[in-house]
This record gives C-alpha cells, sequence and structure tokens, in this order.
C-alpha cells in the first residue's frame, strides 16, 4: 500500500525513511539534552512551515524566545509566520507570564500562549485548544512537545498518556505529526508504558571520545517503514543536523 509521507527537515533522513514521515503519525525523540537534539526539533518544524504547513512548539524545557532565537542561528526567521498564526508558540516553561515573552519584539510578545500552571492538565489542553485555534488552515499540521515526561513530574504514566491522547487525537483529521521528545534516563518506566502508542521512536546517541563527540541516530521503528538496524552519524556543521554516510552496526 502507498502511503503519504512528508519531509522531515533533516538532510539525508528521507532517503532512509523512504520519502519522509507517514503522514498522521505521532513520533517519539528520545535524546540526552543537546544541540543535535534542539535541532531536529527546530528543522522539523522549519521544514514543514517552508511547505506551507502550520506548527505548534509547545515550550516544556526552555523559554519560547529561547526558540525563537535557536530557530533564527539556524538560519530560519520566523517572525512572519508566527506573526501570520503559521507558527503559535505554547510557554509552558515560564512559570509567570510576563516572563514567558522576555527577549522577544512586543508585536511578537501578543502571539505566545502562556501556560503557568503547567501540571494543571485542564490549563495545558486550554493553552493547545487556543493555539490550534489561531491557525487558520490546519491541514499537515506539525506540533513539538519538549520533555513532556521531565516536565509533569506530579502526573503518572496513565494521566500523562490521556493528556497526550486527547489533545493531539482529534487533529489526526489534519494529517498532524506530531514529534514528543524524551529525555534519555528520565522517567524510564514512562516511556515503556508510552512506547506502544507511538507510530515512529527515534534515538540520538552521544559518544565522547578524547578530541570530540559524536552524535548517531537509530530509528527503533516507523509505521509501516522498512529501517535498517544501523545507527548512522550525525553532522552538526553551521548549527544544521544532517545525516551522514557513514554507518554503524548495532
Amino acid at each position: 500500500m502507498i502511503i503519504a509521507r512528508v519531509p522531515s527537515g533533516i538532510p539525508g533522513l528521507d532517503a532512509l525513511l523512504q520519502g519522509g514521515f507517514p503522514t498522521n503519525s505521532t513520533l517519539a525523540l528520545r535524546a540526552e539534552p543537546s544541540n543535535p537534539a534542539e535541532y531536529f526539533q527546530q528543522q522539523f518544524i522549519a521544514e514543514g512551515l517552508k511547505h506551507g504547513f502550520p506548527a505548534v512548539y509547545c515550550c516544556l524545557s526552555r523559554p519560547a524566545a529561547s526558540v525563537i532565537r535557536s530557530l533564527k542561528h539556524q538560519g530560519f526567521d520566523v517572525l512572519e509566520q508566527i506573526a501570520n498564526d503559521q507558527l503559535v508558540f505554547l510557554d509552558c516553561y515560564s512559570m509567570h507570564k510576563r516572563t514567558s515573552t522576555m527577549g522577544v519584539d512586543q508585536a511578537i510578545q501578543s502571539k505566545i500562549i502562556s501556560v503557568t500552571e503547567v501540571d494543571d492538565e485542564r490549563a495545558l489542553q486550554d493553552g493547545l485548544a487556543s493555539a490550534v485555534e489561531r491557525i487558520p488552515n490546519l491541514k499537515g499540521l506539525r506540533a513539538v512537545c519538549e520533555s513532556v515526561p521531565g516536565t509533569l513530574t506530579s502526573k503518572s504514566a496513565v494521566e500523562i498518556m490521556r493528556w497526550g491522547r486527547k489533545a493531539f487525537g482529534d487533529l489526526r483529521a489534519f494529517e498532524t505529526l506530531t514529534l514528543h521528545t524524551f529525555p534519555v534516563g528520565i522517567r524510564e518506566e514512562l516511556f515503556g508504558v508510552m512506547a506502544h502508542d507511538f507510530d515512529g521512536i527515534i534515538e540520538i546517541r552521544e559518544e565522547r571520545g578524547i578530541e570530540r563527540v559524536r552524535y548517531y541516530l537509530n530509528i527503533q521503528k516507523m509505521r509501516r517503514t522498512d529501517i535498517p538496524q544501523k545507527m548512522y552519524e550525525l553532522d552538526t556543521e553551521n548549527a544544521l543536523l544532517s545525516l551522514r554516510s557513514i554507518q554503524k552496526i548495532m
């Protein structure tokens, strides 16, 4: 069966994925907090915007202003998309509305949706609903949620799964791609419970040598995609993530 796919935003990855991510997929990115993990999330969003797909970025591990600056550092100036409600930030990191918009232009500040009670399930759902309501056309929507298990520490695995299903389940009608990041080593039992819910699981591993740190990408599973069980070295030149041809058998 032919399955619709969309580009990932990571050079070299789409060829491995037989054309890109399957549409209507919920993906997990497992990685230590690192630049490559941030680059992956940001390039995923920027690639969608380039093709006219709207995006929601749920900041749980850093403020929205930091993500906007990091995107610009990679060469993705997204201020116009934010102003036009093509990219909506949900700031669940800053505990006060005033601090959630620090460091960005006043015109952009009003566009950032602040959720100051991150452990309040209803507040999170209302914030996401507000973000979605702003977007004029949801077709091909991309959503990023940073470090869900590392942030919602007072929630059980079942509660977090319930929130994820409620928050993003209805969006599948719009061919939505959702990317959740999971810090390696944090609440591993939670990931074990949730793993079967994901259509794809991607892992970024690091190896520390004497001279440098090397990063490798491994795709543990991807819906309707045959993936070789190998790790692929990642290049981070110019703050842009790409797959190198060097492979490492697991």
